[in-house]
């Protein structure tokens, strides 16, 4: 029967347990102290020679990254068996018939659907600084539109940069569909509409846009002060707390809600534009945008 593990200092009904896979340890949510250590780490396949025991795996990791989510197995060439005598003739043909049965099944329309998709997926994770755990759930959500029949009729990098994007979304990552367009090299609207259909057919409750993670990266793209972020960050939570924000180009808001809150000692027409340019730029947008909507906030807010 296998022992429930306590704390000895704390009381069973008030203290937690929490397992801590990187260090191998289990320790005590209340007091802090480690109740035990070097746990087994069960994720691994060992791999045993003999009485040595070596840190590698039985073969590569399971991913969804992958088109055949590293699962598959290849039939070898060689004509002799495990022990090392020569495999008879029937058997040779039998294991032929095979082999030719597993090259023709990883050569499927579908299996070169999800091999193209996820190199592409690959360079998208390098090109945007994305961890593996947003990369995996794009691999996961692009499977999900591709048994939905979504891919069919649809270019598969416009369906892979939608994927993405509602991968981002669920991970509150401040990545915006404009700017996964461009990387991915597709227009923008294309991937837009393909968003919409897998939101809408999926049933996904995407959350709603972090405006405040958007400034501090529009901020440091405009390569602003600390304290100039800060000072747009308290405007942005006075926006959206009036309702200004809603139904806005979210990037629009965020150019337009910076803008308002670098200092205006500077009346020189000609600095306000060329810092407009800079905050449309990092932003993503246009000038025009930004222009409307800070004019609108500051009127309603009465910042002017």
């Amino acid at each position: 029967m296998q022992s429930i593990i306590q704390c000895e200092i704390c009381d069973p009904s008030e203290s937690k347990m929490i397992t801590d896979v990187e260090s191998g340890e289990i320790i005590c949510n209340r007091c802090g102290i480690v109740v035990e250590r070097d746990l087994e780490d069960t994720k691994k396949i060992w791999h045993k020679a003999g009485d040595n025991v070596s840190d590698t795996r039985n073969g590569n990791p399971s991913s969804l990254t992958l088109y055949d989510q590293g699962l598959t197995t290849k039939i070898g060439n060689t004509n002799r068996d495990a022990s090392g005598n020569i495999i008879n003739s029937m058997m040779m043909a039998r294991l032929n018939r095979m082999k030719n049965l597993d090259k023709r099944s990883q050569i499927s329309k579908s299996a070169r659907n999800l091999s193209r998709a996820f190199r592409q997926l690959d360079s998208l994770k390098d090109k945007l600084a994305l961890s593996t755990a947003v990369i995996e759930k794009t691999a996961y959500i692009y499977r999900k539109v591709q048994e939905a029949g979504l891919v069919r009729g649809r270019k598969v990098n416009t369906v892979l940069g939608a994927s993405l994007y509602v991968a981002c979304r669920e991970f509150e990552i401040p990545r915006t569909l404009r700017e996964i367009s461009a990387v991915n090299n597709e227009k923008y609207r294309e991937t837009s509409r393909v968003y919409r259909q897998i939101v809408l057919h999926l049933g996904k409750q995407v959350p709603r846009i972090n405006l405040f993670r958007y400034v501090e990266k529009v901020g440091k793209k405009a390569k602003l002060e600390e304290k100039n972020i800060r000072e747009a960050l308290r405007l942005m939570k006075k926006v959206q707390e009036t309702g200004l924000s809603a139904g806005k180009e979210p990037m629009g808001i965020v150019g337009a809600v910076i803008y308002l809150s670098l200092p205006k000692s500077d009346e020189n027409i000609r600095q306000r534009i060329i810092t407009q340019a800079i905050i449309a730029d990092a932003a993503g947008v246009s000038e025009v945008t930004i222009r409307n909507i800070y004019k609108e906030i500051e009127k309603k807010l009465s910042l002017g």
